[in-house]
């Protein structure tokens, strides 16, 4: 069952043309990395999926709501952790979390019984009581991902989920993730770190300048690149090769285009 379908998706600000013409889906269970350098449209995309960013142009529909009619019934239906974590910092991380399971009117008992899992789960519980302005970037990131996660959502949004985690802390981060998607939740990942775009085994779409320049598993942007196996050593192109490889083809393909433009 298709959980994510975007179609058409396009944001401008004034004369800034942020995301054009995206076109994706996700299924129940299945995971969308978004790879792309600072500035591609991710963030973008992904504050329209969640239905807090309104699209100049085309649609979203979650769980086969439309975000554009009925954004808080999407909200609630959605996970979405930003890059920056943006917490209250005058709060402890309890009372934080206690206060967003209270706005996602989980039952009080439910919703201690899974901050005080989480907290434990993710080594914050002796800090639990602490102000969360007290806190390490990645002790943030954590309590970010709780608050994303705690009302069980049917679609995860994440923003360089791991990216202040130690490696420990990362690990036990794609468990939990991996975890919720066997039980149906999708999710849409971005990242810059290849291994885990690799890692997710899910598709992934390729942005510059705010589009997706291609779309597909490993195999299918493998056969978009253009690359050929290296069959003396049967070496087949890495992520990062690929990655390269469709972003210099838009690159080259748009210098031509201006440059036939002006000649012509």
């Amino acid at each position: 069952m298709t959980l994510l379908e975007v179609k058409g998706l396009t944001k401008r600000y004034g004369d800034v043309l942020a995301l054009t013409d995206l076109t994706v889906s996700v299924d129940e269970g299945a995971c969308l990395v978004l790879l792309g350098r600072n500035g591609a449209g991710k963030t973008t995309a992904l504050r329209c999926m969640a239905g807090v960013l309104a699209p100049t142009a085309g649609s979203v529909r979650v769980d086969g709501i439309d975000a554009a009619t009925e954004p808080a019934a999407v909200r609630e239906r959605v996970g979405l952790m930003p890059e920056l974590p943006g917490l209250y910092e005058r709060m402890s991380a309890r009372t934080y979390l206690d206060y967003f399971g209270s706005i996602y009117d989980l039952p009080p008992q439910t919703r201690t019984r899974r901050i005080e899992s989480l907290l434990e789960l993710f080594e914050l519980k002796d800090a639990a009581d602490r102000w969360l302005g007290s806190y390490s970037k990645g002790m943030r990131q954590k309590v970010a991902l709780i608050r994303a996660t705690l009302h069980r959502p049917r679609l995860i949004l994440a923003d360089e989920p791991t990216s202040a985690l130690d490696p420990d802390s990362a690990r036990r981060a794609w468990v939990y993730l991996k975890d919720l998607q066997k039980d149906g939740c999708a999710l849409v990942i971005c990242t810059h770190s290849m291994e885990e775009a690799e890692n997710l085994s899910g598709e992934i779409g390729i942005m510059s300048a705010g589009r997706a320049l291609a779309v597909g598993d490993l195999s299918e942007l493998r056969r978009k690149s253009g690359l050929q196996t290296r069959r003396e050593v049967r070496e087949l192109p890495t992520l990062q090769d690929i990655y390269l490889a469709i972003v210099g083809n838009h690159r080259d393909q748009h210098e031509r285009e201006l440059a036939e433009s002006r000649s012509a």
